[in-house]
């Protein structure tokens, strides 16, 4: 009886890691979750060349929340507080355009 030769076990790889500068991001609602695009490249002649690549993340809208949450705190900053407008602006007309 012939023998099966033994089977390979898989073969582990750490998957790569990509470091390059952001140079636009773009964002799309999909009901409940949200598909975020960044751009990015990896070095100034590689933006001139227009090599410019895209990833796509699929995210709930509370991963959204967490994540800006994340990079306002890690930047130091805060979402700039909402005026409310005087009584008189609430009862008068507003302006057309």
């Amino acid at each position: 009886m012939a023998r099966r030769p033994a089977k390979k076990k898989a073969e582990t790889t750490e998957p790569a890691e990509h470091r390059a500068v952001v140079v636009g991001w773009t964002h799309n609602g999909l009901g409940s979750s949200i598909d975020l695009r960044i751009q990015s490249t990896v070095s100034q002649q590689a933006l001139e060349d227009h090599q410019i690549d895209s990833h796509h993340f699929l995210m709930t809208h509370n991963q959204a929340l967490l994540l800006a949450k994340y990079l306002l705190d890690a930047t130091g900053q805060t979402l700039p507080q909402r005026v409310k407008p005087s009584i008189w602006r609430r009862f008068l007309p507003k302006r057309q355009k």
